[in-house]
């Protein structure tokens, strides 16, 4: 059995969705950082490190997601409200669900601040891998999605 040519479509999806990982990564990284100058107090527990090291795996699956349906979103439309609304959903869905669990009731003006750090960190997150997205497809190492011609327009 032959095996079949990948789509070069699908191999764009997959080189947005890696450099949108890594730059998940990176942001991730900077986040888990500020997060621990204020815990730098008390030593580092494992809990403390699998926290931190599970924020970062879920900011790489978060940041490919988006990679590879931002391309599919912007096409070769310079829509800039499709951009950014991309960000907000991604953004939005990601910080919100991080709030599922959390005691409204036992809110403080204390606590409305650390209410706000998951939303700003997802729009940090996705606003980041949106910056390096369009950067890459404007030095063309990626190409934006391609509408195929359908069986009527050929």
């Amino acid at each position: 059995m032959l095996a079949k040519a990948i789509d070069p479509e699908r191999i764009e999806s997959i080189k947005a969705g890696i450099i949108a990982a890594v730059a998940g990564i990176a942001v991730s990284l900077v986040f888990v950082g500020l997060d621990s100058l204020s815990v730098l107090a008390q030593p580092l527990s494992q809990s403390v490190m699998f926290e931190a090291i599970q924020r970062v795996a879920v900011a790489a699956v978060c940041g490919f997601l988006f990679g590879v349906t931002y391309r599919y979103i912007v096409r070769q439309d310079q829509n800039p409200h499709l951009r950014s609304g991309a960000v907000g959903a991604f953004a939005l869905t990601r910080g919100l669900s991080q709030l599922e669990n959390v005691d409204l009731s036992a809110l403080v003006l204390s606590g409305v601040v650390s209410l706000a750090i998951p939303l700003v960190e997802s729009f940090g997150l996705f606003l980041a891998i949106r910056l390096v997205l369009d950067f890459g497809l404007k030095q063309q190492w990626l190409k934006p999605f391609m509408t195929m011609p359908t069986q009527d327009s050929r």
